[in-house]
């Protein structure tokens, strides 16, 4: 768990219990559209996805993002090099009802202090190009752009930071 100072967002690991909350946010039709595979995903799907982040061997980082002991969205860290000192953040969403508050900025920043107390020293994330609301925020938090890509007809643009 990390908590901000006030106690008022927390990054709580995921358990299995949230699958729902999970599932609903990934799959709402505004922030499907942000994601690299943009498709619906069916349940059965979503739960093995989520089976597969408790078994041992798996190294990611996926926390529910909480406000005041409410869950009003989620963020993760994976795909970490080899010595750990390097990782990708994603699955990034903030409930519907819940956007617009700041509190993807806060979960972020969090997500950041978090990387570097484990010992990530870079960090990277994609985001669809069209979306500058997203770019904007993480740029303001120290990204920059890395490169860019194209898949399905969307550009996708790379962005890195040095923590």
């Amino acid at each position: 768990m990390v908590s901000e100072p006030s106690g008022t967002l927390r990054l709580r690991e995921v358990g299995s219990t949230d699958a729902e909350n999970l599932y609903r946010w990934r799959m709402e039709p505004s922030a499907r559209a942000m994601f690299r595979d943009a498709e619906e995903l069916s349940l059965v799907s979503h739960r093995a996805f989520i089976a597969s982040y408790f078994r041992c061997e798996c190294t990611d980082h996926w926390f529910v993002i909480e406000v005041e002991g409410r869950p009003v969205g989620t963020i993760a860290l994976h795909d970490f090099s080899a010595d750990r000192t390097e990782a990708e953040w994603g699955r990034f969403v903030i409930a519907p009802e819940y956007r617009g508050q700041g509190w993807g900025r806060r979960a972020l920043r969090l997500l950041l202090d978090y990387s570097r107390a484990i010992g990530v020293r870079r960090l990277r994330c994609e985001v669809l190009a069209s979306n500058s609301t997203a770019a904007s925020l993480y740029r303001s938090l120290g990204f920059a752009d890395d490169g860019s890509y194209e898949l399905g007809g969307r550009r996708f643009q790379r962005l890195v930071a040095n923590l």
